[in-house]
């Protein structure tokens, strides 16, 4: 796999199954908006690159993307320290970047792996209507963290200055065996976070709230793996793990009726759902009657990593093992889930969702499951392993 020039790299720093199912066709086909055969960064300098390179804390090749969210003209990127080598875990591009192989630009800055005053290892974000990020540092399944999983806040519009950190504590979430997978906001009343906790230890849905500054957990059976979903195969290779709760979605702000979190399972095709107003309140979570609300909104046509809501209440979400996106409306019996578009060579591992101002729904598809293999190698074969697509659909996030 060839490296990106140092002189380029200078000059560039500088300027369900449901009943029916429907096949892609033209105005549901995503494009390739961005795409890498590795991610390198704006450097300062050839001096901090080739640094970086003889000192090991940049690896070529060993970069993964696992999260995007868009914010005013750029697409904000989480990068966890899956393997060694990755010299910041979270960045940017801007949107009129080149296509193919665009710079990623550190985001606050430049990060040390096993420094906690920084960001360690990050799986995912969310940006509010207030320009507010909000940054899952809670990827802490490998050796590689050595610091308390925690949710940073930054003000993308005041120089991304720090405006709350708050730590989890042990018992929400494992310094060792945590996994903050994904994340949605809800301020509609009050202000909370809903998370994932993918960990394989202590599986479980967090619920973060900004006034109390305090988290709790819910934990549940429809959190687990499905055992007779495992063994999925994706580009050639089987997935054997038994992942639990991963992806999560919202339902939009003015809609008649409480919002709700809907989630599945990394192993699983089942969607729940569960009514917001039973998640805010702390009590429920220590008893066990909340558990009977919690809805089963159907099978998806297969297995799937991230999803995500929009505006109008579609809800859009990978299908690892058929290389494509499914799509249903809240309103809609689960029976019309379809799937929207599916592609063998760009469409692997679809994982992540973004929704920009101009009606674009940008897709993360990230080869992620090879990242995960240690012994992996990237080699000149791989042209393009990870993708950003875009789909124009008219609607926007549904914090909006």
């Amino acid at each position: 796999m060839r490296l990106i020039s140092v002189a380029v790299i200078i000059a560039l720093t500088h300027h369900c199954t449901g009943n029916q199912t429907q096949e892609s066709n033209n105005s549901s086909a995503f494009s390739v908006a961005y795409q890498w055969s590795l991610v390198n960064f704006t450097w300062n300098s050839e001096s901090d690159y080739n640094d970086a390179i003889s000192s090991g804390s940049y690896i070529p090749g060993n970069v993964a993307v696992a999260g995007i969210k868009y914010y005013k003209d750029k697409l904000y990127l989480a990068m966890p320290r899956i393997r060694d080598g990755v010299p910041t875990t979270v960045g940017y591009i801007s949107t009129n970047s080149t296509q193919t192989n665009p710079l990623v630009a550190p985001f606050p800055d430049w990060t040390t792996a096993d420094n906690c005053d920084q960001l360690e290892s990050v799986q995912s974000l969310e940006i509010d209507r207030n320009g507010t990020m909000w940054v899952l540092d809670g990827f802490r399944v490998t050796p590689r963290a050595k610091c308390p999983p925690k949710l940073v806040l930054y003000d993308l519009n005041d120089g991304a200055k720090v405006v709350h950190t708050f730590t989890f504590p042990e018992q929400i979430c494992l310094s060792r065996g945590g996994f903050l997978n994904d994340i949605v906001i809800d301020d509609s009343d009050g202000v909370f976070a809903y998370i994932t906790d993918n960990s394989p230890v202590d599986p479980g849905l967090i619920v973060y709230s900004r006034e109390k500054n305090r988290a709790w957990k819910l934990r549940d059976s429809t959190m687990f793996a499905e055992l007779d979903a495992a063994n999925y195969v994706v580009d050639g290779d089987k997935f054997t793990q038994l992942a639990p709760i991963d992806g999560i979605a919202l339902s939009p702000r003015g809609r008649a009726g409480p919002r709700r979190v809907y989630y599945c399972s990394l192993t699983g095709v089942k969607l729940y759902s569960i009514c917001t107003s039973i998640l805010k309140r702390e009590e429920a979570s220590s008893g066990g009657g909340w558990r009977d609300q919690v809805s089963v909104i159907g099978e998806k046509q297969a297995q799937g990593d991230g999803m995500m809501m929009d505006s109008k209440g579609d809800l859009y979400y990978g299908l690892l093992p058929l290389y494509g996106v499914g799509k249903w409306n809240v309103d809609e019996p689960f029976s019309r889930a379809e799937i929207l578009d599916h592609n063998r060579e760009t469409m692997i591992w679809t994982d992540s969702f973004a929704l920009d101002d101009e009606g674009y729904l940008y897709l993360l598809a990230n080869h992620i499951n090879k990242f995960q293999d240690p012994n992996y190698k990237w080699n000149n074969k791989d042209p393009a392993v990870i993708r950003i697509l875009k789909l124009f659909t008219n609607t926007q996030s549904y914090l909006y």
